[in-house]
């Protein structure tokens, strides 16, 4: 941040479809609950808005972070110096025509995958209970058991580098993998589905909820996985090997449901989370030889990635 950083404020108060509050706690935008301030929390309503002010913070140095539904970050205790973004407004609708669903980077996944069922539309059904927004998924290449986001991705619209828009329509189904090149912002997302009876749409989505129910602390305070699957294996099978189900740390505690998730069970504190997913990617190398890899991107801390 430059020294005249603290002074944009104003500046971007004045931009059509922006709004700018100072010193934002994080933990009321993130599923974990932890994080502090935000130095600038900035909600954008257009893609117009989103230009002007990217210009701005960019132009003044500030580092920039756009945040989704915050179900896949651990943001530290200490905050984060620079500009938080939050997609709203036109950045956040569904549409469908015919058998493609258009998605802004701000919509929530559960949105689009009610929106293809009532549409009699199939293949989102993956996504059911991913507790993100399209921009996330096109990150992240959301994904369980049964799809992916690139196997159903038909486009995604960006804000390059330089601040241009543009499309792009080739995507590598990598596990975990961003679909587009990190330093762009997605601004939308477009889906190819395809036609389905509804009731064949809800029992696949009532199937993918039981599962998930039954294998993963649905409505706790968590991030999702915490590590990647390592090539042949699974995070939590090796987690839950070496005991880990039920160690915590502070008010942060491994789900006993699911050895890949950290619950916090009241007032834990993004510290508490960072050493308890040391301790957990410290006990499956001794036991198996495995480095994990952290699935939840840090926010904040000095190790940022």
């Amino acid at each position: 941040m430059t020294a005249s950083s603290p002074d944009i404020a104003d500046a971007l108060c004045s931009i059509s479809g922006c709004s700018v509050a100072l010193n934002v706690p994080l933990s009321g935008f993130t599923t974990w609950k932890t994080g502090g301030p935000a130095r600038y929390m900035i909600q954008v309503e257009n893609r117009e808005a989103l230009r002007d002010v990217l210009l701005r913070v960019r132009e003044a140095g500030v580092e920039t972070l756009v945040l989704g539904n915050g179900s896949n970050v651990l943001a530290a205790d200490r905050g984060f110096t620079g500009a938080v973004l939050r997609l709203k407004g036109s950045l956040s609708l569904v549409d469908i025509d015919g058998d493609v669903l258009s998605a802004g980077a701000g919509a929530s996944l559960g949105a689009a995958v009610q929106g293809a069922a009532r549409a009699s539309l199939s293949g989102l059904e993956f996504a059911l209970g991913i507790p993100g927004t399209a921009g996330g998924a096109v990150m992240t290449n959301a994904a369980t058991r049964t799809g992916s986001t690139a196997g159903v991705l038909r486009e995604v619209e960006v804000l390059n580098v330089d601040g241009d828009e543009e499309k792009l329509t080739s995507f590598a189904d990598a596990y975990r993998e961003p679909l587009v090149p990190l330093d762009n912002i997605v601004t939308a997302a477009s889906f190819k589905l395809d036609r389905a009876e509804v009731g064949a749409i809800k029992a696949r989505m009532e199937e993918a909820r039981a599962k998930r129910e039954a294998t993963q602390p649905v409505g706790a305070a968590t991030a999702g996985s915490v590590f990647k699957n390592p090539p042949g294996d699974s995070a939590g099978r090796l987690l839950d090997a070496c005991g880990l189900k039920g160690k915590s740390i502070g008010a942060a505690t491994v789900s006993p449901l699911h050895a890949n998730f950290i619950v916090n069970v009241g007032g834990a504190k993004a510290a508490d989370i960072r050493a308890l997913m040391e301790t957990m990617v410290s006990e499956v190398k001794d036991r198996f030889g495995i480095d994990l890899k952290p699935e939840v991107r840090l926010i904040g801390f000095k190790e940022e990635r």
